[in-house]
C-alpha cells in the first residue's frame, strides 16, 4: 500500500469505514484479478490482523473465478456470501477495483450494501488518480443505511419513481443526470429550457427494480413559473440542487422548497444536494451551512460533484430507497 501515490488517502477512507460499522473485521481492495492493492483489520494483535487478511485473501483466491463468471465484465456489483460465523462482501463500482469485506454474521445487510457501495466508488475515483475525494461519509449515507431495520428491499417487482431535479439556473442539474445516467461530464454549459425527461432501471436487491424517471427543471424563476405545477405534478421525490460556489443559490433553498410543497400536497423525500464541491478554492457554501439549511426544513443533504462523480449515486440511491420505504 506504501507504494501507492494515494496510500494515505486510501487508509483514511478505510478507516472510517470501520469506524462506521462495528461488525467490520478487515477490509480489502483488490484489482479485478484479485491481486490485493491496500488492506486494513480492525485487529490490535498483529497475528488476528493476519489471519483476518488471509481469511480474505483465500476468499478471493476462490471466488474471483466466480465474479468473473457471474459478473464478467460489469462495471458494477454486489455480493454477499455468509460462512460459519462470517459475512463476505465483494461490492464493485468500476472496473479498476473490487472492495471485500470479512464482517461479523450479526452485521446487517444494509448496513453492508450502503457502505461497501459507496466505499468502493470512493476508492474508484482515488485509483483514477482523483486526489480531491473527500474521506468522510455523507450523513446521508448513515440515515441510508438504518432503512427498513437493516434488511434489504424485500418488495419484489418494478416501481417507477418519478424525481424532480429543481434549483437555480447553472447550478449542474443537468450534469449530474448526465454523470448518473451516462457516467459522463460535459464541460459546455447548455441551458435547460422547461423540462429535459431521461430514465434509468436501478436493481435494489434480487427482486427489486426501481424505474428512475427524472426531470430535469429548467431554473429560469419567471420564465417558467407558470408550467412548474404540472412539471412537479405526481413527483415521489425532489433534489433541490445548490451550487457550492455561488452564496445565492443557497438563499434559493427556502423558495424552491416553498415552490414544491405549495404543488405537492403530501410529504415526499427531499434533498438538498451540494454541487460541484471539486471546486474547492471556489467554494463558499459550507457543508455546515448546507446541514443547517437541512435541518431547519427537515431534509437530509449531500455533497457531490458531477464532474467527479463523488456522492452523486448515493444521493439518487438513497431516494430510491426512500421511495420504496413509503410503498
Amino acid at each position: 500500500m506504501e507504494g501507492l501515490p494515494s496510500a494515505s488517502l486510501l487508509k483514511e477512507i478505510l478507516i472510517n469505514y470501520f469506524n462506521e460499522i462495528e461488525g467490520i473485521l478487515g477490509v480489502a481492495i483488490c484489482d479485478r484479478n484479485g491481486f490485493i492493492i491496500a488492506s486494513e483489520s480492525k485487529q490490535e494483535n498483529e497475528e488476528e490482523s493476519d489471519e483476518i487478511i488471509g481469511a480474505l485473501s483465500a476468499m478471493l483466491d476462490s471466488y474471483i473465478d466466480r465474479i468473473k463468471a457471474e459478473f464478467g465484465t460489469s462495471d458494477s456489483f454486489f455480493n454477499i456470501t455468509s460462512t460459519g460465523d462470517k459475512k463476505f462482501v465483494f461490492s464493485s463500482m468500476g472496473p479498476n477495483s473490487i472492495l471485500t469485506t470479512v464482517a461479523k454474521h450479526s452485521t446487517t445487510d444494509i448496513e453492508l450494501k450502503v457502505y461497501s457501495e459507496h466505499i468502493a466508488s470512493k476508492v474508484e475515483l482515488v485509483l483514477s488518480t482523483n486526489e480531491d475525494v473527500s474521506p468522510k461519509i455523507p450523513e446521508i449515507i448513515k440515515a441510508l443505511s438504518k432503512t427498513r431495520g437493516g434488511q434489504l428491499p424485500n418488495i419484489a417487482g418494478e416501481y417507477s419513481n418519478k424525481l424532480i431535479l429543481t434549483g437555480d439556473y447553472k447550478v449542474g442539474k443537468t450534469s449530474l443526470i448526465r454523470r448518473y445516467i451516462k457516467n459522463k461530464f460535459a464541460r459546455d454549459y447548455i441551458s435547460t429550457i422547461g423540462v429535459q425527461i431521461s430514465k434509468k432501471v436501478v436493481e435494489l436487491s434480487e427482486t427489486t427494480k426501481m424505474n428512475f424517471i427524472i426531470w430535469d427543471i429548467g431554473g429560469q424563476v419567471q420564465q417558467m413559473a407558470p408550467y412548474r405545477a404540472k412539471f412537479y405534478n405526481g413527483a415521489n421525490a425532489a433534489f433541490i440542487v445548490v451550487d457550492r460556489t455561488r452564496s445565492g443559490s443557497l438563499s434559493s433553498v427556502e423558495k424552491w422548497f416553498n415552490d414544491i410543497k405549495k404543488s405537492i400536497s403530501r410529504n415526499i423525500p427531499m434533498v438538498i444536494v451540494g454541487n460541484k464541491s471539486d471546486l474547492v478554492d471556489e467554494i463558499v457554501i459550507s457543508e455546515d451551512e448546507l446541514k443547517e439549511v437541512a435541518k431547519q426544513r427537515g431534509m437530509h443533504y449531500i455533497i457531490t460533484s458531477a464532474l467527479t462523480g463523488e456522492n452523486v449515486n448515493d444521493a439518487f440511491l438513497y431516494i430510491a430507497y426512500r421511495v420504496i420505504e413509503h410503498l
